[in-house]
């Protein structure tokens, strides 16, 4: 029985491990984006979002936040981000420019074009409408 509870306990340090295993491979992560930002020698550069960098260390959000900030101060720097997170939210607080561009949901567009056909009315170009 002692050595059932020795496997249970080893087990559980094996997933402690793993954990932190993930968690310095995000934080290591995050510092050698901020090293590539340290050492850019191009005046434009676009970086994906990738909100599960910081599930487990959001002190990283403000670090990246700061290498980006430096980094526009001598390139044009486009974050991209499918949508708005509580970390991009954050990076976006700590910025001093930001410019947001939003899609329009799929299915208002579809809806929008199945309504404007049901009801017979004049269809104009999406632009416009």
């Amino acid at each position: 029985m002692k050595s059932s509870c020795a496997w249970s306990e080893c087990d559980s340090c094996l997933k402690r491990i793993t954990q932190l295993q993930n968690k310095l491979a995000k934080v290591g992560h995050v510092l050698y984006l901020c090293y590539l930002l340290e050492e850019n020698h191009h005046s434009f550069l676009i970086v994906e979002h990738d909100p599960l960098l910081y599930e487990d260390s959001r002190e990283m959000v403000g670090y990246l936040a700061q290498a980006l900030k430096q980094t526009s101060r001598e390139a044009t720097v486009l974050l991209y981000a499918p949508a708005l997170d509580p970390h991009l939210q954050e990076m976006a607080e700590l910025a001093d420019r930001v410019f947001c561009i939003y899609n329009e949901p799929v299915a208002a567009k579809v809806r929008g074009k199945a309504e404007a056909r049901m009801t017979g009315e004049q269809r104009t170009l999406e632009a416009y409408s």
